[in-house]
C-alpha cells in the first residue's frame, strides 16, 4: 500500500515538472488568407506533396496585378479621348508644312510676319537664282502647287499653276539680264510691299481667302551701292508668304 502511494505521488510530481510545448508561431495553413475561388497550387494538388514543396509553390495572390476592368460591351475600359482642339502655337506649326492643305486652318486666316528668318532665307534663294540665272533655286519662294489647286476657282488650276510657274522662271532669267555683270552683288534683305490686304473667297477667282501684298522689294548691294528688284505679288498660305507673280502679268 505504501509503495502504491509513493509511486502515485512521484507520477504527479513528474507530470507537473514537465515543460509545456511552445505553440507554433506560424498559423495553420488553413488560417492563411486566400483568393476567393482561386485554384489550388500545383504542389497542393499533388497527393503526397511535402509541406516545403507546398510553401515554395507560387500562390495565386503573387501572380500580379488584376486584369483591367471591362465595360459592359466586354472591351477593356478606354481612357478619355484627348482634346482635339488646337492649342497655343498651333498656327505656327501649321505654317511649317505649306502643302498640307487639309491639316492646316481651312480659312487660311493666318497673317504672316512681315519679317522672319524663313522669309529672308527664301528671298535670298530668289536672289541667288537671279544672280546665277538658275530659276530652280527660286522655287522655295514660289507658291506650292498642292495648295494652289484647291485655292483657285478656275477650270484647270493645275495647268494654270504650270503656266504661272513657267512665267516665274522666265522672270528670273529676265531679271538676270538687267545687269551685264552680277559680280560682287550682295543680298541685303526682302521688304514686304503694300500693306497686306485680306482677299476673301470669290475675289480674284479663288475659293479660299488669303492675304496679299504688291510690290515687295528684293534689296541688294553692288559696287557698294544699294539696289533693288521688284517682286510684284505675294500671297499668304498658312502663315507664310509666297510669290504668285514675280514680274508684271495679265489678269486671268
Amino acid at each position: 500500500m505504501i509503495k502504491q502511494v509513493v509511486a502515485t505521488a512521484l507520477a504527479v510530481v513528474v507530470g507537473c515538472a514537465a515543460p509545456t510545448p511552445a505553440p507554433d508561431a506560424r498559423p495553420a495553413e488553413s488560417a492563411r488568407p486566400s483568393s476567393v475561388g482561386a485554384a489550388p497550387t500545383a504542389a497542393a494538388a499533388t497527393p503526397g506533396a511535402s509541406a516545403a514543396e507546398a510553401a515554395s509553390a507560387p500562390r495565386p495572390e503573387d501572380a500580379g496585378a488584376p486584369e483591367p476592368p471591362q465595360d459592359g460591351g466586354g472591351r477593356a475600359a478606354e481612357a478619355p479621348a484627348a482634346d482635339a482642339s488646337p492649342g497655343p502655337g498651333a498656327e505656327a506649326s501649321a505654317g511649317a508644312d505649306p502643302s498640307a492643305a487639309t491639316s492646316a486652318r481651312a480659312d487660311n486666316k493666318i497673317l504672316p510676319a512681315l519679317e522672319s528668318e524663313e522669309l529672308t532665307a527664301r528671298a535670298r534663294a530668289l536672289f541667288d537664282a537671279i544672280v546665277k540665272k538658275e530659276p530652280a533655286l527660286a522655287d522655295p519662294f514660289w507658291f506650292p502647287k498642292e495648295p494652289f489647286i484647291p485655292l483657285k476657282d478656275v477650270k484647270d488650276p493645275g495647268k494654270y499653276w504650270d503656266n504661272l510657274h513657267a512665267a516665274y522662271a522666265n522672270d528670273v532669267k529676265s531679271m538676270h539680264r538687267k545687269r551685264k555683270s552680277w559680280e560682287g552683288a550682295r543680298f541685303v534683305g526682302f521688304v514686304v510691299g503694300s500693306k497686306p490686304k485680306w482677299v476673301p473667297p470669290g475675289d480674284e477667282v479663288n475659293k479660299i481667302g488669303y492675304y496679299r501684298s504688291f510690290h515687295g522689294k528684293l534689296k541688294y548691294e553692288i559696287d557698294g551701292k544699294p539696289a533693288g528688284l521688284d517682286v510684284h505679288t505675294i500671297i499668304s498660305w498658312q502663315g507664310r508668304w509666297y510669290i504668285t507673280h514675280l514680274g508684271d502679268f495679265k489678269k486671268h
